[in-house]
Parts: structure tokens; sequence; C-alpha cells
């Protein structure tokens, strides 16, 4: 996620009244489902339907949480780099690769007879400046953008050839305001194309690798046309394009339901994959759904008992319904497990989730399938029950 935030104090009480699920006063968190002090891993229970997969932060693959590593490597069978893939972490300089964290990440993966899905390789975020810019500061040519986006894609993708079962190759380049793309540094510098080269260079650099367009809100009605638009497009032109990533960044207590089932019929009606990449449930209330980095939401200390209601823990009835809504996600992502082949959670735990700084900072949110103290909450046994539920 971006480091540079956008900070906007317009005042949030609005968001309440609607919001009648964050009413309840913070009560440490009770489990009315079954407790498992062990429970069976979740990729146990989706063997044979789907990979289950999580998002792995630095801290981890550098030995600093060893709690979590073992949660990791327990209930996950397809590993994401949170950001240890990313543009900056790669190539922070031009010619300067540095490839340790993700090497952990790789080593991690063979290690659990984990999938790898590397993340990601042509971003407007966390990609430093020097891709766009010349010496004197000014931009660069097409040829000179385009010869160091090949070359960035050429020695990532080709240092894990056949090691790396799928790339995110472009992340989030359709615009959420009028027009089909972003206004990104890579399309200033390369032109409308840069997405289709990113794919050759990415099919060229690893032939058998899963090569995936992620982006979030893609699912919702304002922005699916447009992804299909783009999608289409590249599959009309033979773009080696094999997936496409919903991130499913939700929150309670709507989730977009029946707008992502049209997504993932209209996405594989092309003959696409269809991935779900960076799945969590926020119980916080906020005007925005989604995951532009740039958005942010302020908080005054006021608000805070409102907008911040379950620093001690999630009360037994929003747990409940929290799990609910993961059981019905995970319902629809089953029913379409034909074409459905991936669910991956942003963060294994409520501990390192990016949602307690967005998109108001410092909250204590709670998306994920376990807890703070790395134990499984309600929302874990509903979709374990989903899995189970289903035949291969």
């Amino acid at each position: 996620m971006n480091r540079t935030l956008l900070l906007v104090t317009t005042p949030l009480v609005a968001v309440v009244a609607s919001y009648a699920l964050h009413s309840t006063s913070p009560t440490p968190m009770t489990q009315a489902t079954p407790k498992a002090s062990d429970p069976k891993p979740l990729k146990d229970a989706f063997r044979g339907k789907l990979l289950i997969g999580t998002a792995v932060g630095t801290h981890v693959l550098q030995g600093q949480d060893p709690a979590t590593e073992k949660l990791v490597r327990r209930h996950f069978n397809a590993l994401t780099a949170e950001n240890a893939m990313k543009p900056d972490a790669i190539q922070p300089r031009e010619g300067e690769f540095t490839f340790a964290d993700a090497d952990r990440l790789v080593a991690m993966a063979k290690q659990s007879r984990a999938a790898v899905v590397g993340h990601t390789l042509v971003w407007h975020s966390q990609t430093p400046r020097w891709f766009f810019e010349g010496k004197d500061g000014q931009p660069v040519t097409r040829e000179v953008a385009l010869a160091r986006m090949r070359n960035h894609i050429k020695t990532v993708v080709g240092r894990y050839k056949g090691r790396i079962r799928e790339w995110d190759v472009v992340n989030e380049a359709i615009n959420d305001g009028p027009g089909v793309l972003r206004d990104s540094p890579w399309r200033r510098a390369i032109g409308d194309d840069y997405i289709a080269e990113a794919f050759r260079a990415a099919h060229e650099a690893d032939p058998k690798a899963i090569l995936v367009y992620n982006d979030y809100n893609i699912e919702l009605d304002y922005k699916r046309p447009k992804a299909l638009e783009l999608l289409k497009k590249l599959v009309d032109q033979k773009v080696p394009i094999h997936g496409v990533g919903i991130q499913a960044h939700w929150r309670m207590p709507n989730l977009p339901l029946a707008e992502t089932e049209r997504a993932i019929k209209e996405f594989s009606a092309l003959g696409l994959k269809v991935k779900i990449t960076e799945l969590d449930l926020g119980v916080l209330p906020t005007r925005y759904q989604g995951a532009d980095i740039s958005r942010t939401e302020g908080m005054t200390p006021e608000q805070a008992a409102v907008m911040n209601p379950y620093t001690k823990g999630l009360p037994d009835e929003v747990a409940q319904q929290h799990a609910e809504k993961y059981r019905e996600a995970f319902e629809l992502f089953l029913r379409h497990r034909n074409v459905v082949d991936r669910v991956t959670l942003w963060g294994p735990h409520d501990g390192n989730s990016w949602l307690d700084n967005f998109p108001v900072r410092g909250r204590t949110d709670h998306p994920l399938l376990f807890d703070r103290d790395l134990k499984p909450k309600a929302a874990f046994f509903a979709v374990q029950r989903a899995a189970q539920a289903v035949s291969r």
C-alpha cells in the first residue's frame, strides 16, 4: 500500500447513522462457535477446490514474527508478497536489485508446498521516480521508459522462472473517474499500450507463469464495464493474459456479492480465470470502499467512540455477523470454483491488517479470520464449514 496519504478532514458522523451494526458497546470477544486450539488447517478444508492464500509481510520474511510465520505455514497454500516484490522494494535505484526478502518468500513457499503469487510488477504506486525521470529530472522518452519497464520485468520474473506460479503483472490501471485508464506515470511515459507491453514482457520472461491483471472495485457496476473493455481489448489483441484479480477489500455490513457474481461470469466469459486477490471484510464504518491508497478520512477525538469502537475486541454479536458475511462470500467463490481458483486474504491475522490505518489512521479493525492473538475467529469456522459443505 502506498505510504503517501492525502488527509481528508470531513467529519464522518454522518456515516454512522446508516451503520447500526456498530452501535454495540465494545466488549471482550467471545466465541459462540465451537473452539479449537489447533483447528484443521484451512488449506486442507479447501484442498481440491481452490487455493487459499494470504499476504506475507517483510517482518515475517525477516524472521521477526515466528508465530505469524507458523500460522501462515499451517493454514495457507498460496503466498503473496505484501510489499517485498513491489518495484520500490525490488529495484529502488536503477540496476540495483534487492531480492533478499523475495527470495525468503519463495523459499518459505517451497518448504510449505505453497504456490507463490508475485505482486506486483507494474503499478503507479510504490514505484521509484527514476523509472520515469532522466538525470535532469525531466520526463524520459517512451523508448527509455519502455526499456526500463521491460528490463525490470525480465530481471524479476526471469529470476523466479518456474518458481512463481502467477504474477499480478499490472495493478490498478483503471480509472475511478471519467475514462477507462488511470493517468498513471506509466501511461504518461509510454502510452496506453504499456499494459499490453508489460504482459508480453512477463510472458517472454516465463512462458509458463499465470499472468493476472489486478484491481479494486472492478466488481462494482461503476467500474466493471471499464474492466471488461480493457480486458476484452487485451484478449482480442492476443496479449498473454490468463486471469483477472478482484481485490475484494469489502466493508461490513453490505458486501457486493450480486455484483461480484456478475463480474465473475462476465470476466470468465472472456476466457479468463478469476482470482480473489486481497480479501478482507472491515468492520469499522467508513464512507469509502475500495483500495485507493490516496484516500484518507479524518477522525476527531470526539468521533473515536463511534468510529473506533472495538479497541478491546469484537462483541459476539458483531463477530457472528462478520462470520455470516464471510460464509456468504466463500459460498459464492466456491459456487464458481470452476473459474475462481484462488482466494487470498490480505494478511494472516487482524494484528497486521493494513485497515488499521486505512482510510482512517490509528483504528483497531478486525477484518480477517484470525484475531490479534492468532486465534481462529467465528469467521474462520464459518469459512471452514462452507468449504466442507462442498464436494470436490
